[in-house]
């Protein structure tokens, strides 16, 4: 699957599971992280440019955005981790 699919794919499963429209970017300077910016008046996510090379961590970015998506805010590490391990 080439780079465009997957970002197109990604958005609209964050899209569908969130309910409404989300603004998707990628972050070429940080490569491992991501980020939920609620300024807006569409969220907007930004995810690192290696969830284009490893999928293990693309899930884990969509996981982390759901659950901020849906709680409205940025969430801490222990918060996200409680999350994983009840799914």
């Amino acid at each position: 699957m080439d780079d465009a699919t997957f970002l197109r794919r990604f958005k609209e499963r964050l899209e569908q599971a969130y309910g409404g429209p989300v603004h998707l970017e990628v972050s070429a300077e940080e490569r491992t992280r991501v980020s939920v910016d609620f300024s807006g008046p569409v969220p907007r996510v930004v995810i690192g440019a290696d969830a284009l090379r490893y999928p293990g961590l693309a899930r884990m970015f969509l996981q982390y955005a759901l659950l901020a998506l849906r709680k409205g805010r940025e969430v801490e590490e222990q918060e996200f981790l409680l999350f994983l391990r009840r799914n």
